[in-house]
C-alpha cells in the first residue's frame, strides 16, 4: 500500500509541478510617480529573499497589507527593509506574522524614468519547495531556479521511491508456520 501511494504521489507531482511552481521576475521601466508591488499570503517565519537594481535611486520596502493600504493613501505606515534612496539591494526578511505581505519598488520621488530589474522569493522554510510571488503587473520570465526545481524535485522523489522499495523486503513465511502459532 505504501509503495503504491509513493508511486502515485511521485507521478502526480511530476505531472502537476509546472502548474504550482512558477518563476517570476521583472525587467521593466518605472516611470516617474509609478511603483510596482509583489504580494503573497504567507505565514509567520517565512522568508522574503531577493535582489534588485535600477538606473537611479528608488524607494524600496516590505510591509503587510494593512500598512500597504496606509502607504497608498500617503499616510505614515510601518515599513520593513525600508530604503528611500537606493539603486540596488539584496534583501532577506523574515515575516513576523501571518497575512498578505508586499514588496514595493517605487519611483514616486524621482522626476526621471528608471529601468528596474528584480527577482524575489517567498520561502516557506518548513517546506522543501521554494515558492515565488506573482507580480501585480503579471510580468513573468523563466529563470534558472525554475528549471532547477523542475529537475531536482522529480529526481529526489524518484530516488526516495527507489530507496523505499529496496528497504522493505517481503517476508517469507510458510503457511504451516502461521497455523502452528495460532493453535
Amino acid at each position: 500500500m505504501r509503495k503504491s501511494l509513493l508511486s502515485s504521489l511521485a507521478f502526480l507531482t511530476l505531472f502537476l509541478l509546472p502548474l504550482f511552481t512558477q518563476a517570476f521576475g521583472v525587467d521593466r521601466n518605472l516611470s516617474p510617480s509609478e511603483f510596482y508591488a509583489a504580494y503573497r499570503d504567507a505565514d509567520a517565519g517565512w522568508r522574503i529573499e531577493g535582489s534588485f537594481s535600477s538606473d537611479i535611486d528608488i524607494e524600496f520596502f516590505i510591509c503587510d497589507s494593512g500598512n500597504y493600504t496606509i502607504w497608498e493613501r500617503y499616510e505614515s505606515a510601518i515599513l520593513y527593509e525600508h530604503n528611500e534612496e537606493t539603486s540596488g539591494l539584496t534583501f532577506n526578511f523574515t515575516i513576523p506574522r501571518d497575512g498578505v505581505w508586499y514588496v514595493v519598488f517605487s519611483n514616486v520621488q524621482s522626476p526621471h524614468p528608471t529601468s528596474l530589474e528584480a527577482e524575489l522569493f517567498f520561502k516557506d522554510l518548513s517546506n522543501v519547495e521554494q515558492t515565488q510571488v506573482a507580480w501585480i503587473t503579471k510580468t513573468t520570465i523563466l529563470s534558472p531556479a525554475f528549471i532547477g526545481l523542475l529537475v531536482a524535485i522529480p529526481v529526489v522523489l524518484l530516488l526516495g521511491l527507489w530507496i523505499s522499495r529496496k528497504s522493505e523486503p517481503f517476508p517469507a513465511v510458510k503457511y504451516d508456520e502461521i497455523l502452528k502459532e495460532n493453535k
